[in-house]
């Protein structure tokens, strides 16, 4: 199911709003979410989920087009300047429709 349909209910929070962006380790970022629900997006991973349309079909991904020079949460998404010069705007919605862990894909 995905999330980019789901309205807030009024008086809950909305799902797809980031209350913490952070550092896992050290290649990936995660968001908590204002529901509280956690997700845990690795550079390589992301980086394939630009929306660009262009970064998914790339065959390989060089070290420089995983790496992020800068993460910034701004109101449009999440903005990712990635070494190699490029830089992926995540709409919230989009990011958290992203989330692999085992609740959000059924457990698969």
């Amino acid at each position: 199911m995905s999330r980019l349909g789901t309205l807030p209910i009024l008086g809950q929070p909305n799902p797809n709003e980031p209350k913490d962006i952070h550092l896992v380790g050290r290649y990936a970022v995660g968001a908590t979410w204002a529901d509280n629900h956690g997700s845990i997006y690795p550079f390589d991973r992301l980086r394939q989920d630009c929306p660009c349309g262009a970064c998914g079909s790339l065959a390989t991904l060089t070290p420089a087009m995983t790496w992020p020079n800068e993460i910034k949460k701004t109101p449009e998404g999440l903005r990712v300047s990635w070494s190699d010069g490029h830089t992926s705007l995540y709409p919230y919605a989009a990011l958290r429709a992203l989330c692999r862990c085992a609740g959000c894909t059924g457990g698969h």
